[in-house]
């Protein structure tokens, strides 16, 4: 079974398999991955990302994970933990952030945590990923209680997508933040498997990662081109003109803040 696929339980890794929420959208892609941690033989699961706050999905989801034993997020945007609270009610489990206001029942993640669950093969650590968002983690998947060597994949949450790059927060994303957490990624993530909180998995999350910066380091040079040849007072305006001579006028606005956020990253670099 390949990505989309609505409804379904659809197993990626020995210890990874996801429920795809019917939320598609420019953003979301074709939905929110919500992610299902267990062995084929293991009596309990792990949820990550129940998703948003859609009745059919969120009961999709419970019945597809069976016992669940806890839920966690990689961090708060509406896509991925509005429904949190209401799949608790449905799967009776407590639910973990790093942010200790989405935390119910339980207390917040902590970089660097190993979560090991009685019934639950598979083990995941927290690895805080600021960037995205202040809150944001990826969690690495070991499909045993040994956590040496690499891990068989890492859920990202927002951080990096399956396809597509993904936009920071203007509120409390960082562009520095950023760029250190994919360089992290990248040497932590050699021929790891990429779960994503949207779009397809990935056979090579360094690739994915060395991409992304990439990308970053490309605007960031046409911003400094763009700076230099219309003054640091330019208007965004001429800026998002400048730089994003094709955008879809429906992507104007994710354009004008992903340039926003770029200038501050460039004015607290002076």
């Amino acid at each position: 079974m390949e990505h989309p696929a609505y409804s379904q339980l659809r197993p990626v890794t020995a210890s990874a398999a996801v429920v795809l929420a019917p939320n598609p959208s420019y953003a979301a892609l074709e939905g929110t991955n919500s992610w299902v941690i267990r062995a084929p033989e293991d009596e309990f699961s792990i949820v990550v990302d129940p998703g948003p706050a859609d009745e059919g999905h969120l009961n999709v989801l419970q019945a597809r994970a069976e016992k669940v034993a806890l839920v966690l997020l990689t961090h708060r945007h509406h896509d991925h933990a509005d429904g949190a609270q209401r799949f608790r009610q449905l799967a009776g489990a407590p639910v973990r952030a790093f942010n200790p206001q989405y935390c119910l029942g339980a207390e917040p993640l902590t970089d660097g945590e190993v979560i090991s669950v009685d019934g639950i093969t598979p083990t995941l650590k927290v690895v805080a990923s600021p960037g995205h968002t202040r809150d944001s983690v990826c969690f690495y998947v070991y499909p045993t209680r040994d956590q040496s060597g690499a891990p068989e994949a890492i859920l990202t949450g927002d951080t990096i997508a399956g396809r597509h790059t993904t936009m920071i927060s203007e509120t409390d994303g960082d562009l520095g933040d950023y760029l250190a957490t994919l360089e992290r990624l990248q040497t932590d993530g050699k021929d790891v498997t990429l779960l994503p909180g949207h779009g397809p998995e990935g056979a090579d999350l360094s690739a994915y990662a060395r991409k992304y910066i990439d990308r970053r380091n490309l605007r960031l040079d046409q911003i400094r081109e763009a700076l230099a040849k219309y003054g640091e007072d330019v208007d965004i305006n001429t800026l998002v003109d400048a730089i994003y001579d094709d955008v879809d006028p429906v992507l104007r606005g994710a354009a004008e803040q992903s340039t926003r956020v770029t200038l501050r990253y460039l004015k607290q670099q002076q």
